[in-house]
């Protein structure tokens, strides 16, 4: 055979074997989750959902989900934000990727959603007090989810926040909502996210999705953090997030 011809033969191959795997495999896998810690830490504070009287008291902040890949027992950790207020985080846990509309049908909740948890990363990099940005990271992620008045704000509407140590939290949860909505705040291009979904459990919101082979690589700031933590009780008495 030529050489110029298997040069050429050579390169195709390796190409190929590049995109494959890069290529999403047709079915992601499962995750057992059995450990949970707030990353890098939680503010506290009261939240209610005035149609169901609902009013917790919880940890707020981002949680760093801890388990195993299944099938596979691979180690796996994801950092992740609550957008289930009306269950409690119960470990061991399966949990695997869905829609977000599986929870979050409404369009311009998931692309305000979107825009929020795309742009976290950056914002809680460059944060001085990463734990409270984390936390509005999170009250702003309930308050677009649960929030059904048209307008935002944690005194008034269907979802409400007060007390605790998390009042500086609210307040720049309410800037970075203000971003949202004012249109400053691009939808990051070619971002996309994904529900962490348990049927029995609290379902969690994240930036990208991690194939089975490279759970340990993540986009937007969310990448992946390697260990277990240690393991927690198998449930809580109020809703982390």
């Amino acid at each position: 055979m030529h050489k110029g011809v298997a040069k050429m033969k050579t390169r195709m191959l390796l190409a190929a074997a590049l995109l494959a795997a890069t290529v999403p495999s047709a079915a992601e896998a499962a995750y057992t989750i059995t450990g949970y810690a707030f990353s890098p830490g939680a503010l506290t504070g009261t939240i209610q959902y005035t149609p169901t009287n609902l009013n917790l008291n919880v940890g707020i902040g981002r949680l760093n989900l801890t388990g195993t890949e299944t099938p596979g027992g691979d180690p796996a950790s994801f950092l992740t934000y609550c957008v289930d207020i009306f269950h409690t985080l119960t470990i061991p846990a399966t949990f695997d990727f869905a829609p977000v509309s599986t929870l979050i049908p409404d369009a311009t909740k998931k692309t305000r959603l979107l825009t929020l948890i795309g742009n976290a990363g950056a914002l809680v990099a460059h944060a001085a007090n990463k734990a409270e940005a984390t936390a509005a990271v999170q009250l702003a992620t309930w308050e677009i989810v649960n929030e059904n008045t048209g307008s935002y704000g944690f005194s008034t509407g269907t979802f409400r926040s007060s007390g605790g140590n998390s009042d500086g939290a609210r307040a720049l949860a309410m800037t970075y909502l203000d971003g949202i909505t004012s249109g400053a705040w691009g939808t990051p291009t070619g971002g996309s996210l994904k529900l962490f979904y348990s049927a029995t459990s609290q379902s969690q919101v994240i930036a990208a999705v991690p194939e089975p082979a490279t759970w340990a690589m993540m986009i937007a700031g969310f990448g992946l953090v390697g260990g277990i933590a240690r393991r927690r009780s198998r449930t809580t008495n109020v809703v982390y997030a």
